[in-house]
């Protein structure tokens, strides 16, 4: 991993080899979009992003593309998530959780083995509304745009994967489920739905992401000891590099010609050759293409009718580091 050190006409040294991905657990009460803000200080660079947007009731994980990492991005949002999910029976709100306007209430009282028993049997895929408080777009406009103006609308419907549901307890009349979801599926959606099996309702009450995959949580340090860290000159303990962002993606390195061409958005006949003997279609998506120094060059991902072509070309050009705080 990276040092990196502080200069003193910038405060900031950036390291030119400084591409990866940056594992941030946020604290609740951050947007996704502050997190990104914030991080942009502290690293001094401009380019930076996020996968998988927390709300600012949530907390936990989120996954920063730093660089050239951020030509990435969609194959890091394809991850699926875990979460530790906090609700409260016999509410339900607007916004599908305790942020949101009480819309109904529900005196009715739920033994905790009822709640256990149909929070894990709620698995599987469903055909559900998206959260109308969301940031999806309809019409080129997120949805919460529309419901902070009062309008009413229909949700678009997507398709929500969850596993692994286990119960964790209840503590002050907050219930707990530890569960896994696929990219898209809406946590606070799930509670909704269990709250009316239930028949008393309930609301998201905190929300804690626990690991985006291959990534975990306890892998992640917060903005401020993320600061801490490049004030002393010290390794970036949460820092992934570049070329271990897709650690489940098959690689082959090239040198010479073959390095040449891939610059210039070409694939040789004998990569090719290579790349029919390691790609598995219906299994591999695309193939990382390093370098003699094992960074990472391409992606180069296959088509039926293209064939092997290049998706993203990688460079490594030193960031600039001057108008981050802009």
């Amino acid at each position: 991993m990276p040092r990196i050190r502080l200069s003193q006409k910038t405060g900031l040294k950036i390291n030119s080899s400084l591409h990866g991905l940056l594992l941030i657990n946020k604290e609740s009460g951050l947007s996704s979009h502050d997190v990104v803000a914030k991080a942009r200080k502290i690293l001094g660079i401009k380019e930076v992003g996020h996968c998988g947007t927390l709300d600012p009731l949530a907390s936990g994980l989120l996954v920063l593309l730093i660089g050239q990492a951020t030509k990435l991005s969609q194959y890091i949002l394809d991850a699926n998530k875990s979460y530790r999910v906090g609700l409260r029976l016999g509410i339900e709100t607007d916004t599908l959780d305790t942020t949101g306007k009480t819309i109904q209430t529900s005196e009715l009282k739920v033994p905790f083995e009822f709640v256990q028993s149909k929070g894990e049997a709620l698995i599987g895929d469903f055909e559900w509304s998206v959260p109308a408080y969301s940031a999806v777009k309809v019409s080129g406009e997120k949805l919460y745009e529309k419901a902070r103006r009062g309008e009413t609308f229909a949700s678009p419907v997507k398709t929500m994967k969850f596993w692994n549901v286990q119960y964790g307890g209840e503590t002050q009349g907050e219930y707990f489920f530890d569960l896994h979801c696929s990219k898209g599926s809406y946590v606070r959606t799930w509670v909704s739905v269990l709250g009316q099996n239930l028949g008393s309702g309930a609301t998201v009450s905190s929300l804690v992401r626990t690991a985006s995959e291959p990534f975990r949580l306890d892998h992640a340090l917060t903005l401020e000891a993320t600061a801490e860290q490049m004030k002393c000159g010290q390794t970036l303990s949460n820092f992934v590099p570049l070329t271990m962002a897709l650690p489940q993606v098959k690689r082959i390195r090239v040198q010479g010609q073959d390095h040449t061409l891939i610059k210039n958005g070409q694939i040789s006949y004998s990569l090719k050759g290579q790349l029919i003997g390691l790609f598995q279609p219906g299994v591999d998506e695309i193939i990382q293409i390093l370098d003699s120094s094992s960074r990472l060059l391409a992606i180069v991902g296959h088509e039926r009718i293209k064939g092997f072509h290049i998706r993203r070309v990688f460079t490594y050009e030193a960031p600039n580091p001057g108008s981050s705080n802009n």
